[in-house]
């Protein structure tokens, strides 16, 4: 039987609607691919694209401080340029903006609201020194952002635990307590001790952590203590003051422009104790403006070579660091371009453990797995849990010998105990 006419009209209708719902399944899928694409790039972590991760970094870079942000900046941007050479993470660059805190809380609270609303950064990277760190730590739990920090130690950072702030390669005040007063008293066997410190956050810390510790482990006197100014270029009223008391040892934290003065001005005065300074001090920076006057100081070193140590590692490592800034001045390197340098390939370490889906709770939960990681050979051992993170609690004792610092066999016996509050 031949099909009716309208029959066949509505065969013609069945197959128009047929390409018809073809075109609209076709254009349903299109859209469901770029809606799904839309909310994966929406999901990306802020400062996080799929080309690049942007971090914020600060420390200062003028004033009495700037040695520290200095380098700081300089190795981080060091570690940051091999990164990116063998990579990237995943694919993605690091780029990195720097702002100039002055060594000072304000204006790092300033420089890390900047980074944080405005540049829309993934994360911080403070190479601060503790004076400024401590003005951005409560903005930094607040917008919860991850802030790993390479040298401030104070307390604030990580104590009481927050799962946002990192210290890495230094380490916290109470561990400096632990081993300064037990090389003091064990070491040097030192009886009577007095303490000189700068009144800002770092150095007065410091000199508390050690006070405490000579007294309450030792049963060793602090016989004086005087307390300078950041930029302070006389200190004959402390001085005097110690002379009068004579201590077996004087520690002396601060900045190595003033410890300069001061054991010039000691022996000036016919003062022949040794001095003991903070790590920060334990530098090539410091012997350069030292000079003769270092002779005899010791201190504990946060990382295991010195820049201007002939171990093969460090030389491969300065070589590399003359070529990429040929022009900069004596002084330089310092431990401070060594320390950023470290820490930065630990964090590239981390972020590339996570995986292409990075964000926030992803890199926390990957800097926590790490346990004992040298992220170089010029890198102390850190460590990292869920309960504390410190980092670093290996550091070794120097001394200066001949206008260079040279390592010590001494080694501490005392467990830490630092780590039971954490537990």
């Amino acid at each position: 039987m031949v099909p009716k006419r309208q029959d066949a009209g509505n065969v013609v209708k069945i197959a128009c609607l047929t390409h018809l719902e073809k075109d609209m399944c076709m254009l349903r899928k299109l859209f469901i691919s770029v809606l799904a694409s839309l909310v994966s790039t929406l999901a990306i972590a802020q400062g996080v694209t799929k080309d690049e991760i942007l971090i914020g970094a600060f420390g200062p870079t003028t004033g009495p401080a700037a040695y520290i942000g200095l380098g700081g900046r300089d190795g981080m941007q060091m570690a940051i340029k091999e990164i990116n050479a063998a990579g990237g993470i995943h694919g993605r660059k690091i780029r990195a903006i720097f702002e100039d805190d002055g060594h000072s809380p304000t204006r790092a609270l300033g420089a890390v609201k900047k980074l944080i609303d405005q540049d829309k950064v993934f994360m911080v990277f403070c190479v601060a020194g503790s004076n400024a760190t401590v003005g951005a730590i409560d903005y930094i739990k607040e917008q919860k952002r991850i802030m790993y920090v390479s040298f401030a130690s104070a307390p604030a950072v990580t104590w009481p635990f927050n799962r946002y702030l990192f210290r890495g390669a230094t380490t916290e005040v109470p561990r400096y307590g632990e081993l300064y007063s037990e090389y003091i008293a064990d070491g040097m066997r030192a009886r009577k001790v007095a303490i000189m410190n700068g009144r800002e956050e770092y150095p007065k810390n410091e000199g508390n952590a050690l006070a405490d510790q000579l007294k309450g482990s030792y049963g060793v006197e602090v016989v004086a203590r005087g307390e300078f100014n950041i930029g302070d270029k006389d200190f004959t009223p402390q001085l005097l003051n110690i002379k009068t008391a004579a201590p077996d040892v004087i520690a002396f934290f601060g900045n190595p422009a003033e410890a300069s003065i001061a054991m010039r001005q000691a022996k000036e005065f016919g003062m022949k104790q040794p001095f003991f300074v903070g790590a920060t001090m334990v530098d090539t920076n410091f012997l350069n403006v030292a000079k003769a006057n270092a002779e005899g100081a010791s201190g504990f070193a946060l990382i295991p070579f010195l820049p201007g140590n002939k171990h093969r590692e460090m030389v491969k490592w300065e070589a590399a660091w003359k070529a990429d800034y040929p022009n900069l001045p004596a002084g330089r390197p310092n431990v401070f371009d060594v320390m950023a340098y470290t820490d930065m390939l630990l964090l590239a370490h981390a972020m590339k453990a996570v995986g292409v889906d990075l964000d926030t709770d992803k890199l926390i939960a990957s800097l926590e797995k790490i346990r004992g990681v040298s992220s170089s050979p010029l890198a102390a051992p850190i460590t990292f849990t869920d309960k504390h993170h410190i980092g670093n609690l290996s550091l070794q004792i120097m001394q200066v010998k001949s206008g260079a610092w040279e390592p010590l066999a001494w080694k501490p016996s005392r467990p830490s105990l630092i780590l039971k509050r954490y537990e």
